[in-house]
């Protein structure tokens, strides 16, 4: 397994680019982002104009001001940051897959085993530095094996690829290159202690004891001795396989021959895991900094080269006239966001006539009319195991899992328990019964009174303990018509409010 490549990437005047981005700053004027905190109104943010002048972060408004009268000043806005930061980072996704947000001006990619595709990883980075300036954006970026070390190297370094040896590569950089909070940095520049180089010397439980354990944690997870636990932008996909074009694609078939180039890729990648696709992304990733998404679900794991093309093509050809393109796609990744193992008995071996659809064919079918009418509106029935007969019943979508319940065998004697017809609200009917617990002799249902001439019963179904519900006691009952109904009481006589009578279902 390849060693890990990070790719810090650390946007110094992200505030001040936006505003000039957006056509807020004033122009021809220096431009400063300003915040209130605790030591009064100081500045979060300068532009290039205003650095050359002299203005530095955490300056007083005041004292900015003094120094520069012309100065344009704008109140920060921390939630408009956050979203161009976030923004950026979906645009670093055509790169990699793992995108961390390190708020508030820096990004982390995780670049292992995706530098091959742009003619390297100092290629990459150079690639990414530059594209971003041309978006109007401040940009610098470093590598390293671990975050750490490549966001101390983007932030304070003159190198943007660190040595084989980290702690040649850190020794000379500034103690704030450890990514440490104010109070532990503020103690060590107190104790004579500058450099990161000047930490390696210390006696560990001593230095540890008296400046805490944040530095020594920075510092061992720069150099790699204690892992880091970053999160994702969004959760990374146990597959996935990346292509980038050397010219951008603008039809169809060019974007479904490189769908096909990706499906090859990740099945490579499943055959190993021994799964299959259960959810998969398509992301297109356009000239213009757009990210166009296709997924596509199946109703069992999937390894078919083919029949994933067949889900791609209907998604692609419903979206074909609003995939707006017009600048081309420039990279594509496929990402396998839910897999499942497939076990031997996945397929069926026995051989089964054409006039019977199989397992197979049914899955093929819901998958299909899945990807061309949406998941939603395909479904399946679904069994529940539960008391209440109205509740044992019911619809999920076609691509979620299949709950295989047993199958109850027929009674012997063949006599039907249970009608085909159940309504999902039990209907209230009016009854005239012989004894107070015994089956009703005539009710009256939709107006129409009914004799009964046979009854059988009850079938007594207890109401589940936490919800509260009453008692049911049930009757199979036939009227003079030969029509047969399923009734149920409700309740016990003597025991709080009277019974009521309800009709539930219908026999054939």
């Amino acid at each position: 397994m390849s060693e890990a490549i990070w790719l810090a990437i650390v946007l110094p005047r992200l505030s001040t680019d936006r505003l000039i981005r957006s056509g807020s700053a004033p122009e021809g004027r220096p431009l400063a982002v300003y915040a209130k905190q605790a030591k009064g109104f100081l500045l979060t943010g300068v532009d290039k104009r205003a650095s050359a002048l002299g203005l530095r972060l955490a300056m007083s408004l005041a004292d900015a001001r003094a120094m520069q009268p012309s100065l344009a000043a704008v109140e920060a806005e921390p939630a408009e940051d956050a979203a161009t930061l976030d923004h950026i980072a979906a645009w670093c996704e055509r790169f990699t897959p793992i995108v961390v947000i390190d708020a508030p001006d820096g990004l982390f990619l995780d670049i292992t085993g995706c530098g091959h595709l742009f003619g390297g990883e100092l290629a990459l980075c150079d690639m990414i530095v530059t594209r971003l300036q041309a978006q109007g954006f401040a940009a610098r970026a470093a590598l390293a094996p671990t975050p750490g070390a490549a966001w101390a190297l983007a932030r304070y370094g003159r190198a943007r690829e660190a040595s084989p040896d980290l702690v040649q590569t850190l020794a000379p950089l500034p103690i704030e290159a450890l990514r440490l909070e104010e109070a532990p940095a503020s103690l060590l520049r107190r104790l004579g202690l500058k450099t990161i180089g000047q930490l390696f010397s210390a006696p560990r439980s001593a230095f540890t004891a008296r400046a805490g354990e944040q530095a020594m944690l920075r510092l061992d997870q720069a150099l790699g001795r204690t892992p880091e636990a970053l999160s994702p932008r969004r959760p990374a996909p146990p597959v996935f396989a990346l292509r980038r074009f050397l010219e951008p694609l603008f039809s169809v078939e060019t974007i479904l021959i490189a769908t096909q180039a990706l499906c090859e890729d990740a099945v490579q990648r499943l055959d190993v895991r021994g799964a299959g696709v259960r959810r998969a992304c398509l992301h297109l990733f356009g000239v213009d900094g757009r990210d166009r998404t296709l997924e596509i679900g199946v109703s069992r794991p999937e390894r078919d080269i083919k029949n994933l093309m067949r889900l791609f093509r209907e998604k692609l050809d419903r979206v074909a006239e609003n995939l707006n393109a017009e600048f081309g796609i420039e990279a594509a990744r496929l990402d396998v966001v839910q897999l499942e193992r497939i076990g031997s008995a996945t397929r069926t071996l026995a051989t089964i006539e054409e006039t019977q659809a199989s397992t197979e064919k049914i899955a093929s079918i819901v998958d299909v009319l899945s990807a061309r009418l949406g998941p939603k509106r395909v479904l399946r029935p679904k069994l529940a195991e539960t008391h209440q007969p109205e509740k044992a019943g019911g619809w999920q979508a076609g691509l979620g899992a299949v709950d295989v319940l047993e199958i109850e065998r027929p009674p012997r004697d063949g006599v039907m328990r249970r009608p085909f017809t159940v309504f999902t609200q039990p209907q209230a009917i009016e009854t005239l019964a012989s004894v107070p617990d015994g089956p009703p002799i005539r009710f009256r249902w939709r107006r129409v009174l009914r004799e009964v001439a046979r009854a059988e019963g009850p079938e007594r179904i207890s109401g589940e303990w936490l919800g509260g519900a009453l008692t049911r006691d049930y009757y199979r009952v036939e009227d003079k018509e030969g029509r047969r109904y399923w009734l149920y009481r409700e309740g016990f006589y003597g025991e709080g409010e009277a019974p009521r009578w309800f009709v539930h279902g219908l026999f054939a």
